[in-house]
């Protein structure tokens, strides 16, 4: 059996990287021909000796490993942090593989600029590099990658989506009295939190019976309460997580995610696995793996009204919500679900510990 050792966030924590993982090792449980640990790091707060503490973790883990994998994202903290592992994995001689979730547009200008040089003396020296974007892919060949990258997507955990129907959710849609227009991400200003609200409140005075629900937490989440406490069917939810989070799903009819940035989100799969079309922007993983007009619409932020016809379109026409929803619902559960991406990842790394 090969044994792959898997570097994570601490998995009782929410974030991109946690939900991936938590999704996915239940289905890596069950394989016959891996066993795959994950080790938690970071989590130090301002100790000035976590980077130690996480240097020392992932040597002491490596006995009898046949595979690591890195789990960084594009930016500061992290980029030195994976890449401090990946030379260290690589002076030893170790097998390993970065997956990149992540990716902060104006560090990898950075990259670009002054850290070329560690990039090739460490995540360069990978078996296999995987993305959520091609975009990301073409960086990391001019950055001097000569190894194999692979587009990979987000996943959505089977758990959340057992027990629900398609066909209950098109009912509900027939027979609901208001339309339910559902934000759930941080609340931080690249999410297009306030672009959404203001679609809204434009919406709003033609369609009465619409309502935005807003759910999750961050920087902004005060300032988005303040912003909103007089707006009619604006409901604020926090961070929700378990039933609520799916029974919210269940019942919500579009999903608006208008990122000025983004890897792929797992949110907008979930919402696709939950049978809404989606609103959101041509950005990182979202460029290449969403369809416009097939899973929703694709916004041009800087056309200030694209996003309030676009709603409108969703609003006012019922079958084409059921149309797209359907085809989204399908399209998740044939390709988006754990045991489906979990299936994909065993592959490969089954054949990298293969290689000689």
């Amino acid at each position: 059996m090969a044994k792959i050792l898997v570097t994570v966030p601490n998995l009782k924590t929410p974030g991109g990287v946690s939900s991936f993982w938590n999704a996915l090792l239940p289905e890596f449980q069950i394989k016959k021909d891996l066993k795959v640990t994950p080790l938690e790091i970071g989590g130090h707060g301002k100790n000035p000796l976590g980077p130690f503490l996480d240097q020392w973790k992932l040597m002491s883990s490596l006995k009898k490993v046949d595979l690591v994998v890195l789990n960084p994202s594009l930016g500061a903290r992290s980029f030195f942090r994976d890449g401090l592992f990946a030379k260290q994995l690589a002076m030893g001689n170790r097998k390993f593989v970065v997956f990149f979730h992540g990716w902060d547009l104006d560090f990898e200008k950075k990259v670009t600029k002054s850290y070329i040089g560690f990039f090739k003396g460490s995540f360069a020296k990978a078996e296999q590099i995987f993305v959520l974007s091609r975009d990301f892919e073409t960086k990391l060949r001019e950055w001097g990658y000569t190894g194999k990258i692979s587009i990979a997507t987000t996943t959505i955990e089977s758990g959340l989506i057992t027990g629900f129907s398609i066909k209950d959710k098109i009912e509900h849609i027939g027979n609901s009295g208001n339309l339910r227009i559902l934000f759930m991400s941080r609340l931080v200003r690249e999410k297009g939190i306030y672009e959404t609200i203001d679609a809204y409140r434009k919406l709003k005075l033609s369609f009465p019976n619409i309502e935005l629900f807003i759910a999750g937490d961050g920087e902004e989440m005060e300032l988005v309460a303040k912003e909103t406490k007089n707006d009619v069917d604006i409901v604020m939810l926090g961070h929700v997580a378990g039933d609520k989070k799916k029974d919210l799903l269940m019942k919500s009819h579009v999903y608006c995610l208008p990122s000025y940035t983004e890897g792929l989100p797992t949110s907008v799969l979930e919402a696709m696995a939950f049978g809404m079309p989606v609103i959101t922007t041509p950005v990182g993983g979202l460029k290449h793996f969403f369809k416009d007009k097939e899973m929703g619409y694709f916004v041009d932020l800087k056309k200030k009204e694209d996003m309030v016809h676009r709603l409108q379109d969703l609003i006012s026409d019922t079958e084409r919500r059921v149309t797209i929803g359907t085809y989204n619902h399908g399209y998740a559960l044939n390709n988006l679900t754990a045991d489906k991406v979990a299936h994909r990842l065993a592959e490969s790394f089954n054949s990298i510990i293969e290689r000689p």
